[in-house]
C-alpha cells in the first residue's frame, strides 16, 4: 500500500495551504551554504521522524525548490528526509543579474558544485542514509554531471525528463551554441534570449508543461506574489552553457561515471527536452529503467492525479527496492 494519499485537484490550493504546507512546518529548517566568492546558495530541509533514508531534489530551469513542495510532501511521507536547494540565478540564491526574470549562468559547472556542497553540508550532516536524488529537466542534466564526477555522492537516482538534450527550436546543437557564443561576444551574454520573454503575471496553462490546471494556477499564484520565483527567460550565457553539457551528456562518455541505480522518466509529450536523447542516454547505463507516464507533459510532477498515481507508485517502488538493498548490504557488512 502506498504510504502516501494523492492531494486532490478539487479546493487544490486551499489543500495546500492549509494542509500540506502547514504539516512540513514543523519539520522545516532554512539556510545558505556560501559558495564562489560569498555567492549564498539557498536550501531548505525537512526532516523525517523515524527516516528511512534521505533524498536531494534538484528543479529544473526558472524554477525553485519551493515549486516542489508538493514532491517533498510524498517523499516525507514516504519516510524520508528532504532537501531542496535553489540554484543559482533562481528562486532565493544568489544572482548575476536584477532583472528576477531572466536565468543567468557562469558556468554550468557552478550548478553541480554548488549541489555537491549542499549535500555535503546539509543531506548528509543532518539526516542519514541511504542518500538518494530526484533531478527535474535542468536539475537532471546537474544532477547527471554531479553523478559523473563524484560517483560515490548518492546509492540511487531519479531522473524526471532531464535536460540530456535540450529541444532547441529545430535547430541543430553546434548552431544553437554558435549563436550563443556570438551573442555573448558581441556583449549580450546578460540578454535574454530572443525567442524566450519576460515573466508576465498573464501566464497561459495551455502553453505550459504542466496538465494539472491546478497545480499550474498554485504556483503561478506564488509567483505573482514572490518576484524571486519569477524566472522565465535564459540569458545567452545560460545558453552557451547549456549547449555544453548537453553536448557532454550526449557524447561518447556522456554516462561515464554513472553506477549507481537509476530510473528515467520520460513525459508522453514533452516539448522542452529530446526523449530520444533520454533513452539513448539511459541505454548507456547498467541497470537503468525507463518509463513512459501516460497524459503527461514535461513537467510529469504536475500532473493530473491519474497520471500522478502511476508516477508516484513507481517512485516509491524504487525508492523501496533501494533502501531494502541498502539496509541488506549493511546487514552483510556487520
Amino acid at each position: 500500500m502506498p504510504r502516501f494519499k494523492l492531494i486532490s485537484e478539487k479546493n487544490y490550493m486551499n489543500q495546500m495551504n492549509t494542509r500540506v504546507i502547514p504539516s512540513l512546518k514543523p519539520y522545516h529548517t532554512g539556510g545558505t551554504v556560501e559558495r564562489i566568492g560569498g555567492q549564498p546558495v539557498r536550501w531548505d530541509y525537512y526532516r523525517c521522524p523515524n527516516a528511512r533514508g534521505s533524498i536531494m531534489i534538484s528543479h529544473g530551469f526558472t524554477e525553485s525548490g519551493y515549486k516542489f513542495i508538493e514532491m517533498v510532501y510524498y517523499f516525507h511521507k514516504m519516510g524520508l528526509n528532504v532537501c531542496t536547494v535553489d540554484h543559482r540565478g533562481h528562486g532565493r540564491s544568489w544572482r548575476g543579474v536584477d532583472e528576477v526574470s531572466l536565468t543567468d549562468a557562469d558556468d554550468f559547472y557552478d550548478y553541480v558544485l554548488d549541489l555537491r556542497q549542499v549535500t555535503l553540508d546539509v543531506l548528509q550532516k543532518k539526516g542519514d542514509g541511504p542518500y538518494l536524488i530526484y533531478g527535474h529537466s535542468m536539475g537532471g542534466a546537474i544532477e547527471a554531471v554531479l553523478l559523473k564526477r563524484f560517483p560515490d555522492l548518492y546509492s540511487a537516482a531519479i531522473f524526471n525528463a532531464p535536460m540530456i538534450r535540450a529541444q532547441t527550436g529545430g535547430l541543430p546543437l553546434a548552431l544553437t551554441g554558435l549563436i550563443a557564443k556570438i551573442a555573448v561576444r558581441l556583449g549580450w551574454g546578460q540578454k535574454p534570449v530572443f525567442v524566450h520573454r519576460l515573466y508576465d503575471p498573464e501566464e497561459s496553462f495551455e502553453e505550459s508543461p504542466a496538465t494539472s490546471k491546478a497545480r499550474f494556477e498554485w504556483y503561478s499564484d506564488m509567483r505573482r506574489r514572490n518576484p524571486f520565483y519569477r524566472n522565465n527567460a535564459a540569458t545567452y550565457k545560460w545558453l552557451r552553457e547549456t549547449v555544453k553539457v548537453c553536448t557532454e551528456l550526449t557524447g561518447k562518455y556522456g554516462t561515464r561515471g554513472i553506477r549507481i541505480p537509476t530510473v528515467f522518466y520520460i513525459a508522453q509529450q514533452d516539448t522542452f527536452v529530446d526523449s530520444g536523447a533520454i533513452r539513448t542516454f539511459a541505454s548507456k547505463i547498467p541497470h537503468a529503467r525507463i518509463v513512459q507516464i501516460p497524459a503527461s507533459k514535461h513537467e510529469i510532477y504536475r500532473s493530473g492525479n491519474d497520471a500522478l498515481e502511476v508516477y508516484l507508485n513507481s517512485i516509491e517502488a524504487f525508492i523501496d527496492e533501494n533502501i531494502d538493498a541498502s539496509e541488506s548490504e549493511t546487514q552483510r557488512s556487520d
